[in-house]
């Protein structure tokens, strides 16, 4: 399961909650990066400084490997 897959489960899992359905990084693109780089701001990942660094550090590589992908989904639908 790749960083973005592990965001998308969390993300949807949200949403079913309010009874949503579930985004596609490709159908919902602008929808799932909007998500995915709010989840992205420091106090989120280093848990408003809580978190010890490496957990920060291993959180945001997560988001950054996340990012990558969806960076690389965009360029896909831009072709």
């Amino acid at each position: 399961m790749n960083a973005l897959d592990i965001y998308l489960d969390q993300i949807n899992a949200r949403r079913a909650l309010f009874g949503l359905g579930p985004l596609d990084p490709y159908a919902d693109y602008v929808e799932v990066r909007t998500e995915v780089e709010a989840l992205g701001s420091p106090e989120i990942l280093s848990g408003d400084g809580e978190y010890p660094l490496e957990e920060s550090r291993r959180r945001t590589d997560e988001w950054l490997d996340a990012m990558d992908k969806l960076v690389r989904i965009g360029e896909e639908l831009m072709n």
